[in-house]
């Protein structure tokens, strides 16, 4: 079985319509106008018209989401579980 440290993180664009994404961890938040993955190199927010989800394999970390996509940001941040046990950590050192 392939460690999650060893994935390797891939994006890919097509016309701005078809997003293919893999090395992702957790969907954070789907919507038709907004996506929020947590990926191998940070959470990725999507933005866009119209998305939906063509393909999801978690086990795999593969997500394709087709529609109009009209940006794509990283941020450094940890998702809200990993936000909770720092805070629940923080609680009971």
């Amino acid at each position: 079985m392939e460690d999650r440290a060893t994935k390797q993180h891939k994006v890919t664009l097509t016309d701005r319509e078809m997003l293919d994404v893999s090395g992702i961890i957790n969907v954070e938040k789907f919507t038709d106008e907004n996506v929020i993955l947590e990926t191998e190199q940070g959470m990725l927010d999507i933005k866009g018209e119209k998305m939906h989800m063509k393909q999801l394999n978690l086990d795999g970390g593969l997500i394709i989401v087709e529609g109009h996509i009209k940006s794509l940001t990283y941020s450094e941040g940890t998702s809200s579980k990993e936000k909770g046990k720092g805070f629940l950590r923080n609680i009971f050192k």
